[in-house]
């Protein structure tokens, strides 16, 4: 983007944003002030937003009140956040069967704001997002980006596909405004560089963001160019996916950029959790309250472990409310209590992935996939993507796009590998493929598993 082209969006960023987005600025200023704020200020505010949102759940919501009556609670038993294991995990399954029970009696339809989930690898689920949210959510995306040194002028290239088709790449108004624009998906997936060298160089977009498995594909078709981008991105952006160190190696190869990573989803009023310079996780903590429990995937009670499955409630989304909400996913809580960068926010440890990007033994152990990654990492010389998938406990299935032939001697030594990797008792099969498809959102999981449903 020219110079005169930047300097003319951010005028009309700012004007944009007087006019139109005041609340959203408002909602950015708190979120500035809250990474410099006392700890204890920051947690005192989120257990005002807890205990308001109990009591409006109790008062307004018959899913709650049943559940908290149930359990003899009542709304003044939720002083802090000490006391959210008084209450009930509410899972993916309560969600579908109670739909209209969850949604608070005082919403109008205008406070309604109806979202899809992706069902990357699970059905998609539909919900109801409190419409008031809007300001903050946008505002907890410029947040990430300044973080990066980037305003929300900054033009963008999205690696991430519209949720109806995925033949049909979104660019907002605002990004073709901006210079931003979508891969040529296409091109990725047949490998071409030269259509995606050309995009790259024609709109050089300060700002990259996208799906890991997207984001891989976009830095192999650079570095099969054989020359260095003229202009090269200022940050890299990733999200929806875990990201795996042969990724992470192609990306500072291809745009010796840094990278960043922000955590969300559909169902939630804003960002959860964004990562800084240091790659540590700063928890959102304006907005959401993060556990992480032991317990099976569905459990309705765990205690508080160091490794486990999140639980995330929403101090946003009064319309629908999400308390103690399991969304699927794994992770660790923070071995450290200050980060480096010295922001204040409450830190998270990693995040390890889907429930169900976890291999299940015979004997009911759950192994990661990041440790298939770290074992595949031998073989990438030779494989453009993969994807491994388990609907049994004793066999694993694993789908390679090969870069040339791959014989018979390749697939039993990538197998010998991973099974030695899961230390043994499960039986591997590698399977050649031309391409692995993607879910509707897009998105590529490198793990897949069908037994892990019914949450």
């Amino acid at each position: 983007m020219t110079p005169v082209r930047t300097a003319l969006m951010h005028g009309l960023f700012a004007l944009g944003s007087r006019l139109v987005r005041r609340q959203a600025r408002r909602e950015l200023a708190a979120l500035r002030w809250a990474e410099q704020a006392d700890p204890m200020v920051l947690r005192a505010r989120q257990e005002a937003r807890l205990r308001a949102l109990i009591r409006w759940a109790y008062d307004t919501v018959p899913y709650y009140r049943q559940a908290m009556d149930e359990a003899g609670v009542s709304p003044g038993d939720i002083r802090g956040l000490g006391d959210l294991p008084l209450l009930p995990v509410l899972r993916r399954r309560d969600v579908k069967k109670h739909l209209d029970a969850l949604t608070s009696e005082r919403a109008s339809k205008r406070d309604l704001l109806p979202v899809v989930t992706s069902g990357t690898s699970a059905e998609p689920l539909g919900i109801y997002r409190d419409r008031r949210t809007v300001p903050f959510e946008q505002a907890t995306r410029w947040h990430s980006l300044g973080w990066a040194g980037m305003t929300p002028a900054a033009s963008h290239l999205m690696l991430t596909m519209d949720r109806v088709s995925v033949h049909a790449p979104r660019v907002s108004w605002w990004g073709r405004m901006s210079g931003s624009a979508s891969v040529p998906l296409g091109a990725l997936y047949s490998r071409e560089p030269a259509p995606v060298v050309e995009l790259l160089e024609r709109t050089a977009p300060a700002v990259i963001l996208g799906y890991p498995s997207l984001l891989h594909l976009l830095a192999q078709a650079v570095l099969r160019a054989g020359r260095p981008l003229r202009t090269l991105p200022r940050c890299v952006f990733y999200q929806a996916e875990h990201m795996g160190d042969d990724t992470r190696q192609l990306i500072a190869q291809a745009f010796e950029a840094p990278i960043f990573s922000r955590y969300g989803a559909a169902e939630f009023s804003g960002l959860i959790a964004q990562t800084c310079e240091h790659e540590r996780w700063h928890l959102n903590a304006e907005g959401f309250v993060v556990e992480v429990l032991g317990g099976e995937p569905g459990d309705r009670q765990g205690a508080s472990v160091s490794r486990g499955r999140l639980v995330i409630t929403d101090l946003r989304n009064h319309a629908m409310p999400l308390v103690r909400y399991e969304i699927g996913d794994m992770g660790t809580a923070a071995g450290e209590k200050r980060c480096p960068c010295g922001r204040t926010l409450p830190l998270l440890g990693e995040m390890e992935g889907r429930i169900w990007e976890w291999v299940v033994t015979t004997a009911g152990l759950r192994i990661p996939a990041i440790v298939l990654q770290r074992a595949i990492r031998l073989h990438l010389d030779l494989l453009w993507e993969y994807q491994f998938r388990q609907d049994r406990p004793k066999v694993l299935e694993v789908a390679v796009v090969p870069v040339g032939a791959y014989g018979a001697d390749r697939k039993e030594e990538l197998a010998r590998h991973l099974e030695a990797a899961l230390g043994g008792g499960i039986t591997v099969r590698v399977t050649p493929v031309e391409h692995i498809p993607r879910e509707p959102s897009g998105k590529r999981p490198v793990m897949k598993s069908t037994l892990h449903q019914g949450r």
